[in-house]
């Protein structure tokens, strides 16, 4: 056996005992990070974690847009600058200032109207059921508008899972303030570092740190990111 085949043999041994002994326990480390608190209840975003409606956002603006003849934009950009905000970011950049107030309510109108095409994210009722099953509060921070919501956790039947839903109705600053969160926190009788976070947007994770949760971030910034929804079984 030459050298060289040795040394390849010997350097594979090497990386597979690291494995074994050092990287799957690091794995598991990152999967299960340490918690200084039980974990209490596991709070989760809306739109883009709980159901599929960036496209149907997107839409909706751009029909908006459309209407007061402004230009239309682009995929990215929308979910660069527009897509986990709130309305009072959206005016400013993208509506001339005009009212919160009068561009809330035409979104009302079109996201009532398109409530039943919102889509649910894959696995999001199994992973539900299993945080129900262990006896974990549910709760739910959205900037969507209450009657949305509402609507939408009805059409797709998961509205009993939750214990508590904070909307943009609900406070006064969405996020990427805290207050929706620290609200949910409150309706659920916990202390923020007793849940967890899960949103997809930096919006999401701003708020979720300033309330002092642990965020986890679904394919965006937290303090653990995962690539799926069911990823978060892991923690629970």
């Amino acid at each position: 056996m030459s050298i060289f085949l040795t040394a390849i043999i010997v350097v594979t041994a090497f990386l597979a005992l690291y494995w074994v002994f050092y990287g799957q326990r690091k794995h598991n480390e990152m999967m299960n990070p340490k918690r200084k608190t039980e974990l209490k209840a596991v709070l989760f975003d809306l739109d883009g974690v709980i159901v599929d409606s960036l496209d149907l956002w997107f839409g909706i603006f751009n029909r908006v847009r459309k209407d007061f003849k402004l230009k239309q934009i682009s995929k990215q950009e929308f979910t660069k600058n527009v897509w986990g905000g709130s309305v009072d970011a959206d005016v400013k950049r993208y509506y001339n200032n005009m009212d919160p107030g009068k561009l809330e309510k035409i979104y009302k109108s079109h996201i009532m109207s398109y409530a039943n095409k919102s889509k649910l994210m894959p696995d999001a009722k199994r992973v539900l059921k299993k945080i129900k099953d262990k006896k974990i509060k549910i709760g739910l921070a959205t900037n969507n508008f209450k009657n949305a919501v509402n609507a939408i956790l009805k059409f797709h039947k998961i509205d009993n899972y939750f214990d508590a839903v904070v909307t943009g109705n609900d406070i006064e600053k969405a996020k990427p303030f805290p207050d929706s969160i620290l609200k949910l926190c409150e309706k659920l009788k916990i202390m923020p570092d007793e849940a967890i976070y899960v949103g997809d947007t930096k919006n999401d994770y701003k708020a979720g740190k300033s309330a002092g949760c642990f965020v986890v971030g679904l394919n965006t910034q937290g303090d653990l990111i995962i690539s799926e929804l069911k990823d978060i079984q892991e923690l629970i």
